[in-house]
């Protein structure tokens, strides 16, 4: 044999053996990690999307439990009047809030009033029969159940239902007085249809294509599908996933079929093999040593990233400088989809926090804030005072400019209390309805006393035309309770309780002329 085949069969095994290697890593190594790559996109758009559907149908809940919790609809309920109708129950102000149905139920279940947009008259009676539980196969309704109603316990009921082959988010909140608490009149249901528009938006929110299709015939060996709001894990690579949402009341059923950006996994092509080759035999040696720099070792750590990630329930970036371009794309693909959801996360947390009308902290903020304050006064003698602040009059100012300027009055008094209290170290919150409450991390009685007026003289100073009790402006009550750092038996208190007396001075500064400020030293 001369040197020269020898040279040549020495390089045909080589090349062979690369050939092999190559192919061995591909699928072995780089084909595994892209494709639980893929998989963990695809899941990832399947949260993001179940989060889409729920903080959509966030602002529906928030807009009934605002009607619901109502002196003046308490008193409809109880007396229906074409003149309540005609000065607070506008179709336009439901029509901007995408709210397609409204029907209030008094504690009979009698129908008092309804509202229905045009778009869904064809299936009103649908609709409304299972509402009251009419065609339900249980014997149940969405409407509150006669135990709760006698009990006097506030209840609330909501979710996504397939009514006449087309989906709604249904919500039906107890209607109580604006205390939130009472006797029940009756409650309030908002109905809204999952059309055309509400998919865009909620593909807006979560940047995932899907759609809704009505539930046909399948076969009896068929797979069955896992409900959409259950906790899913999806295992495999498909172009699409499917999932059922199913009536808790009846057996109506619709899918909903996620359509995945990745469809696949990405496959090695001819010519990647073919140039592979001839690089391997221009230098053979030098190739091992680049291949195994280039390729294998990327790969390695960017699975161990993944891994890790996975493991710690912390999905960290993966580093996105390599040499090889298909990794670079992978690892940046991969760190764009980690930067969308932790913005979408961002703001969908915001979203659990923040009140719905004025854009400041909720009453769910409020008490998270509440709880920290609360430790640091127990382990840290760190004193504090509390505000509780109600609108004077504002039944009255509802009831002459209606529901909306209402709200803007609102948002604006919101907005005044922000501004105020920017120098201080404290937290403005909406408690409910027409009542703010403040947290200042301060407990001198002089300091907190100022502050309290400058409120209380700011929202005056807006010049809100109320002209009520001689008094020519929109203003408001304060009644606030000032805890001291050093308190025995501190331990034994809570928020609760410092709330509660600071309620009771706020009650004393209505009582004794409005438009005024009470505090008192917790005791």
């Amino acid at each position: 044999m001369t040197l020269k085949r020898f040279s040549l069969l020495l390089l045909s095994s080589l090349l062979m053996s690369i050939a092999c290697l190559v192919m061995a890593i591909y699928y072995f190594f780089y084909l595994p990690g892209i494709n639980a790559e893929v998989v963990d996109q695809q899941q990832q758009e399947y949260v993001l999307l179940k989060a889409a559907f729920s903080a959509s149908a966030k602002s529906l809940t928030t807009l009934s439990y605002d009607y619901a919790v109502w002196d003046s609809l308490v008193e409809f309920v109880v007396q229906p009047s074409d003149e309540f109708i005609e000065n607070n129950l506008f179709a336009n102000a439901f029509e901007v809030a995408n709210v397609d149905a409204v029907f209030i139920h008094n504690v009979d279940k009698q129908l008092v009033w309804q509202y229905l947009d045009e778009s869904i008259h064809d299936r009103s009676s649908a609709l409304t029969e299972f509402i009251e539980g009419k065609t339900a196969t249980k014997a149940t309704s969405l409407l509150p159940a006669a135990a709760d109603i006698s009990a006097q316990k506030a209840s609330t009921r909501h979710g996504y239902y397939v009514i006449a082959e087309q989906l709604f988010y249904i919500t039906n909140t107890t209607i109580l007085p604006s205390k939130g608490h009472g006797v029940i009149a009756g409650s309030i249901t908002m109905a809204k249809l999952v059309d055309k528009e509400m998919i865009d938006e909620i593909t807006g929110y979560s940047m995932v294509h899907f759609s809704i299709d009505k539930m046909i015939n399948t076969p009896a060996d068929a797979q069955p599908m896992n409900d959409f709001f259950s906790p899913d894990q999806l295992k495999v690579v498909n172009s699409s996933h499917s999932w059922v949402l199913r009536n808790d009341f009846d057996d109506q059923t619709m899918v909903i079929t996620v359509l995945h950006r990745k469809a696949s996994s990405p496959k090695l092509d001819a010519v990647s093999i073919i140039l592979l080759l001839l690089i391997a035999s221009l230098i053979v040696s030098l190739s091992m040593m680049m291949l195994s720099r280039l390729l294998i070792l990327p790969l390695i750590h960017f699975n161990n990233s993944i891994n890790d990630s996975s493991n710690e329930n912390l999905m960290a970036k993966v580093p996105s400088q390599h040499f090889i371009d298909e990794i670079d794309n992978v690892s940046n693909s991969f760190n764009q989809l980690l930067m969308r959801f932790a913005e979408q996360q961002n703001y969908l947390e915001t979203l659990t926090v923040q009140d719905a009308l004025t854009e400041i902290t909720n009453r769910r903020g409020l008490e998270a804030f509440a709880d920290n304050v609360m430790a640091n006064w127990h382990q840290q003698a760190t004193g504090f005072s509390v505000m509780m602040i109600d609108i004077d009059h504002f039944k009255l100012y509802n009831d002459r400019h209606d529901h909306l300027a209402g709200d803007k009055a609102l948002v604006d008094v919101a907005c005044c209390l922000m501004e105020t209290m920017v120098p201080y170290n404290a937290l403005v919150a909406r408690y409910g309805g027409e009542e703010f409450c403040v947290i200042v991390q301060d407990d001198k009685v002089e300091s907190i006393s100022n502050v309290a007026e400058q409120l209380r003289s700011a929202v005056e100073s807006l010049h809100i035309k109320h002209d009520v009790d001689g008094t020519l402006w929109l203003t408001v009550s304060i009644g606030g309770v000032v805890v001291p750092k050093l308190f025995e038996h501190a331990e034994q208190y809570l928020f609760h309780d410092v709330l509660k007396q600071a309620d009771k001075q706020l009650y004393i500064a209505k009582k004794t002329g409005r438009n005024k400020v009470v505090l008192s030293v917790f005791q």
